[in-house]
């Protein structure tokens, strides 16, 4: 991604703390047993209640809202 002026740079600044709040929740409603679908299924809504959309979903089709990974990482962001 090329920023080219700085309203995009403060938009993805925006997008970038709404992103983290929404992990920083994610981890603290993750518990033993859930799936990762329930916790997909919160992160989805949390992003849906501040207007974001799923980048992955929008730009491939990903079945996720969220990228979840079953080890050391709760949750990560695609590179």
């Amino acid at each position: 991604m090329t920023i080219e002026n700085d309203e995009q740079l403060e938009k993805l600044r925006v997008i970038g703390r709404v992103v983290a709040n929404v992990l920083q929740q994610m981890m603290r409603h993750a518990e033993p047993g859930m799936t990762t679908a329930e916790l997909d299924a919160f992160g989805a809504m949390l992003l849906e209640r501040e207007g974001a959309r799923s980048a992955p979903q929008l730009a491939y089709g990903f079945p996720g809202a969220t990228c979840i990974s079953v080890n050391e990482e709760v949750v990560h962001g695609a590179g």
